[in-house]
């Protein structure tokens, strides 16, 4: 059958395995990603609750993002001074400020924490209202794609949010070894192979191409230096897996078997676009 031949072919299979590490990746990448945006968390709480007067209540959730008012000023009519573009302070018009004195300082902490040039962080992924209580709502800020709001925590976040929120959030670079910041930094190549796997168009990939994309995220969870990343169980698993993978003959039933598994796994997640869905839809169609 038509399908049979394709799935012998070596390039396909070397996509399979391509696809599958990215798996991995996120596998290892979520409890790292959970754990420095609770620790981020907790450090605006704290500050928020030692610099404001009055004292601030936690919880608020009654905000909304079109109508919060930062606690920053615009200098003048337009111009934003944490030069955000379109920033609520530069729209007082119907703007209010936070009832529970809470909310404005952690929509100013996003910004400032945000690495593009200018920040711009993507609102719609979350929700003010869970803010002052759910770690993950603030960390979502960061993800600048759209389809991440009904995700409520890094394990039900698929590889590429969970990239984004390394790659844009400041207070996670102190946590990573390499220079996250400079040109074709690791964690970027990473997010972009996982767009050039999953947007190739006859599916298939040279061997030496796949096992260079899988060194580069075992190097991502390894992080060159040994930081937060690879020091969690689940990132340490994720490198063996990938280690394995690398050198992974995959066969017919292998392919099938991984997939079924790694469905099931997903069903439980349910992660946006998640790499084993895409997988699974795309061999599905080729076995029909």
């Amino acid at each position: 059958m038509a399908h049979e031949i394709h799935l012998k072919n070596n390039k396909y299979r070397q996509w399979v395995k391509a696809g599958l590490g990215l798996g991995y990746l996120k596998e290892g990448l979520a409890p790292f990603c959970d754990d420095i945006g609770r620790q981020q968390y907790n450090y605006i709480i704290n500050q928020i609750q030692q610099t404001k007067t009055p004292q601030p209540n936690v919880p608020c959730g009654v905000c909304q993002i079109t109508t919060l008012q930062p606690d920053h000023v615009r200098v003048s009519k337009g111009i934003c001074p944490l030069k955000q573009d379109k920033c609520n302070c530069c729209f007082p018009n119907n703007k209010t400020p936070c009832p529970n004195n809470v909310c404005g300082a952690i929509y100013d902490s996003i910004i400032q924490n945000h690495a593009s040039i200018p920040p711009a962080p993507y609102w719609k992924n979350s929700d003010v209202q869970q803010w002052s209580t759910d770690p993950w709502s603030i960390s979502k800020c960061f993800i600048n794609a759209p389809g991440y709001k009904d995700k409520p925590s890094a394990v039900d976040t698929d590889c590429t949010g969970l990239l984004h929120v390394i790659i844009n959030n400041t207070y996670f670079h102190s946590h990573i070894g390499c220079n996250i910041t400079g040109p074709n930094n690791l964690f970027s190549k990473v997010r972009q192979y996982r767009n050039e796997i999953f947007h190739s168009s006859n599916m298939e990939l040279e061997e030496s191409k796949a096992n260079c994309y899988i060194d580069d995220m075992i190097a991502v969870l390894q992080d060159n230096k040994g930081k937060a990343c690879t020091s969690t169980r689940m990132a340490q698993q994720a490198v063996r897996k990938l280690q394995e993978c690398k050198g992974l003959k995959i066969s017919l039933r292998e392919i099938k078997d991984e997939n079924v598994k790694s469905s099931k796994n997903q069903q439980k997640n349910s992660a946006t676009k998640d790499e084993y869905d895409d997988l699974k839809k795309k061999l599905l169609q080729l076995e029909s």
